[in-house]
């Protein structure tokens, strides 16, 4: 009997529907199971003939089941081919009662009988594996990790680090756009950034080509500077842009006390080489001077030349320990610590010739500063008011409101000088070492002081610093140090 198309038509059909590398499973308006292919048997443990005229619930998870009339009739009400759960991990249920994570895709059909739903099963067990490993890596990554859409820009995920980086939930930062992680002000130079990534310009990145740094914005508002690895790739279908951010603050903050250790250390070698070549000139001369009047007996002339020799030698020195105070020592502060003013300011002063200079602390109180940056700031500064206010000069030494000053009834400091004296190499004496009032600004620096150079009260120099930690001692002794600056 020769076959007709139609025949022909239905087997195969019947061929493509059973030797389907999905599990098929066709139910009616009612939800009955009325065909199943072959592929069930491996997928779910049934035979195909168990499970015709069974409910379709029966491979439904339990958990799932109260849920899944009530989607069924809203599907039969408005069939059409489309995936089930889209944007959802389905599960189904086997004849063990395990499950297994599925794809579903939904066809209706008209038959004779009525409307038929086709369901294609697909066991993405493999596609589970691989996504919970991605999801591993991604947890164990070091650093904050982004993945976004490369056309959009959308954040499609993120890490609990990048959420921690940010200071806010994951569910927060994904379906936001990668430029929201930045400061709002500079969002098309991180747009044109993220554009050059997702064009396959992998690299990794920390400042701007003019220097800026790349940032990243806190949801408190705080800003982070932060180094960007970023590589474009296929990931589920789309083409993704994958960026690890890394908080360089600590690194940052390295380098910029690098850069300034690496200035004050040229600063020195300008002063160095320009200071010490003059007394060692002078030096030199004074000592061929004196070389001739002692041949020819002139004893008193010869012994006040090496006695300028001697002076010249002594600006040396101390230019030398000025420089090596610097080196050795710098200005960092290591620990913040209570400190008495009145045995701090004494201890200062007994490390210092003072001949018949004269030290008056007018307040009693503690000072919070590292021990031995505080140390330099005040031998320095009773250096400098004996230095040009003589051996009988009085310096007085006090808290206030927000700080405490240093002040003497010395000559004073001219007011056009003020601003340049804390200057590295400035010195209105020509023996002076131009370093004193360096440190002693780069020490105030170093505790976030500001220091203000004034007149004071007798007509002297005087020397403010505010925004420094300080309390009564009553307060001290009471709760640990009650603040009376900042």
């Amino acid at each position: 009997m020769e076959r007709t198309t139609a025949d022909l038509d239905t087997t195969r059909l019947r061929a493509l529907f059973e030797n389907s590398p999905d599990a098929i499973v066709v139910a009616d308006e009612s939800g009955r199971i009325v065909r199943a292919n072959r592929r069930v048997e491996s997928l779910f443990g049934y035979e195909p003939a168990d499970l015709e005229g069974e409910p379709v619930e029966t491979l439904v998870p339990e958990a799932d089941r109260p849920d899944h009339p009530a989607r069924r009739e809203a599907y039969v009400a408005d069939p059409t081919t489309r995936p089930m759960g889209a944007g959802l991990d389905l599960r189904a249920r086997r004849a063990d009662g395990s499950t297994v994570p599925v794809d579903i895709s939904l066809s209706p059909i008209e038959t004779e009988e009525g409307l038929e739903v086709m369901a294609a099963i697909r066991d993405t067990t493999e596609r589970e594996t691989l996504r919970n490993k991605y999801q591993t890596v991604m947890e164990a990554a070091p650093d904050a990790m982004f993945v976004a859409d490369a056309e959009t820009g959308e954040l499609r995920e993120a890490n609990h680090r990048a959420a921690e980086l940010l200071d806010t939930s994951v569910d927060a930062l994904v379906g936001r756009s990668q430029t929201d992680l930045h400061p709002p002000e500079d969002a098309a130079r991180y747009r044109a950034l993220f554009r050059r990534h997702a064009e396959d310009e992998a690299g990794t990145i920390s400042e701007f080509p003019d220097g800026d740094p790349l940032l990243v914005e806190t949801a408190g508002g705080e800003r982070v500077p932060v180094e960007i690895s970023a590589q474009a790739t296929e990931l589920a279908g789309r083409r993704s842009v994958i960026g690890m951010f890394r908080d360089v603050t600590d690194r940052r903050e390295y380098e910029q006390e690098l850069e300034r250790q690496i200035e004050r250390l040229e600063t020195l070698a300008e002063v160095l080489s320009h200071d010490l070549r003059n007394p060692l000139t002078v030096a030199a001369a004074n000592l061929d001077l004196a070389r001739e009047r002692g041949r020819v007996g002139d004893v008193e002339a010869a012994a006040e030349r090496l006695d300028r020799v001697e002076t010249a030698h002594d600006r040396m020195s101390a230019l030398v320990d000025d420089a090596l105070a610097l080196i050795r020592e710098g200005y960092g502060v290591d620990a913040v610590e209570p400190h008495d003013l009145a045995s701090t300011v004494r201890d200062c002063w007994a490390h210092v010739r003072t001949g018949d200079a004269t030290l008056e602390v007018m307040t009693e109180g503690v000072v919070y500063a590292d021990s031995r940056r505080v140390g330099n700031l005040f031998e320095n500064l009773f250096h400098n008011a004996i230095e040009h206010g003589g051996e009988g000069v009085t310096v007085r030494v006090g808290l206030t409101g927000d700080g405490f000053f240093v002040a003497d009834d010395g000559p004073g400091i001219p007011e056009p000088d003020r601003d340049a004296v804390l200057e590295p190499g400035w010195s209105s004496d020509e023996d002076g070492t131009g370093l004193g009032l360096n440190i002693v600004a780069e020490v105030a620096a170093a505790h976030d002081w500001d220091v203000a150079v004034g007149e004071s009260d007798d007509g002297g120099a005087r020397f403010d610093f505010t925004g420094v930690r300080t309390a009564s001692p009553d307060d001290a002794a009471g709760d640990g140090g009650a603040d009376r600056g900042t």
